[in-house]
This record gives structure tokens, sequence and C-alpha cells, in this order.
């Protein structure tokens, strides 16, 4: 016979075995993951030579007060006695030297040529963008030192460093040499990929635990919106 009153409840929502044990296993995996990377973070955290860039700060804080400052007037050229190392050259927007004060825009393109004693010319890594606020003696008046270049000196030596301006172009800035030295350069280098490991794996767990966090709860959800559904139904 055929049922006269068919029931009118409404089939259960089939769901899927695979997804529903797959879905549950997401933020456990940030969860994981994130961990993995925070303690990955703290390790490399925990070899980095933190004193010996600190003594190296300071080292280089004090060579660089006691020593001369090597600048000259821009446009124009100097010699200086390099060590083996590295330079940067710059300008500075507010400055005085030898009695006089110049000013200059920090919009100023210059170009560096650096020769050896031989006249050989150095390989020049320009750096345009790069600028540095400098406390000025003028109130309410901003200095800044606007790096041109830099170059890496491959022995000691007699190094000439001419700074021009372009076609159309008239001012006066201060030039200023910074130096680097060899063993320096060396301690930053031994330095720069533990830092940089320790703050991308202490960054990067401290993100996936959070987003690991968000899809537990949103996980959590789901879950009792599906169970309370399962109930109506």
């Amino acid at each position: 016979m055929t049922d006269q009153n068919p029931s009118k409840t409404e089939p259960r929502p089939l769901i899927s075995a695979r997804s529903s044990a797959r879905r549950p296993l997401l933020g456990r995996g940030l969860l994981i993951a994130g961990v993995v990377l925070a303690a990955t973070g703290l390790v490399m955290a925990a070899v980095t030579p933190w004193s010996e860039l600190s003594d190296l700060r300071v080292s280089m804080q004090k060579r660089v007060a006691n020593q001369t400052p090597m600048r000259f007037i821009a446009p124009g050229d100097a010699t200086f006695d390099l060590p083996q190392g590295r330079i940067f050259v710059a300008y500075l927007t507010d400055t005085e030297l030898d009695g006089t004060r110049y000013l200059a825009s920090s919009e100023l393109v210059f170009e560096l040529t650096v020769t050896d004693a031989q006249g050989s010319v150095m390989e020049i890594e320009y750096e345009t963008t790069q600028r540095a606020n400098l406390p000025s003696s003028r109130p309410g008046k901003p200095s800044t030192a606007v790096l041109v270049g830099a170059v890496t000196i491959p022995k000691p030596g007699p190094y000439d460093i001419t700074l021009i301006l372009g076609k159309n172009e008239s001012s006066s800035a201060v030039a200023d040499v910074f130096l680097v030295q060899e063993d320096e350069i060396e301690t930053l280098n031994e330095a720069f990929r533990p830092v940089l490991a320790a703050f991308c794996g202490l960054g990067g767990g401290g993100f996936l635990l959070l987003l690991g966090g968000i899809t537990v709860w949103l996980e959590k959800r789901a879950r009792l919106a599906a169970a309370i559904r399962y109930e109506v139904h």
C-alpha cells in the first residue's frame, strides 16, 4: 500500500567524512607550524652574538668620535688614505665646514667617482633614496644626510673621491665619507643571518599562531553551528 501520510521530515544533511576529518586539522597545523617557527626564532636569537654587536657599535662610535671627519666641499674632490673595508659617501644638507655653513636641498643628484692610486675606477653602488636625519644647530630646521653611494675598498691606500652635479644644477654641500672597516664588516656579516632568522622566525611564528588560533575558533563555531542545525532537523 501507498503511504497516505508521507513523512515531512527533511533528510539529515550529509557531511563528508573526509572534509570533517580534514577541517579541524587546519587550525592545529597552523598552530604547530607557528610553534616550530617561533622555537626556531628563539634558538637563532639565542645564538646571535648580541654582545659582539654591542661592542662593535660602541667601538664604531668611539672611532667616529676620535677621528677627524672625512669631509670636503661638493661639487669637488678629495683624497683620503683608506684601510680595507667599505665606505659610504653622503652629502649633508645643513652643516658647517671651516667656519662656513652650507645649506643644500635634499634632492640633489650627485655623480660619484672613486679611483685608487693607479687611477682605476672603483665600482659604485648607488643608493640615492637613503636618508638619515641629523641634529641641526638651527632650531626647528632639520638636517639630513643623503647617501649617494657605497664603495668597497679592496686594499689599503690613497683613494680619490669626486662628487659632481648633473647639468643645469648648481649648489654646494658638505660631502661626508663614513668608513666601515673589514673586521667590522665580517662581524656584521656573521651576525646578519642569525639576526634575520630570529626576526623571521619570531615574526612568522607569531603570525601563524594568531592565524591558527583564529582558525581553531572558526572551526569550533562551524562545528557548533552544524550540531545545532543537525539537532533542529
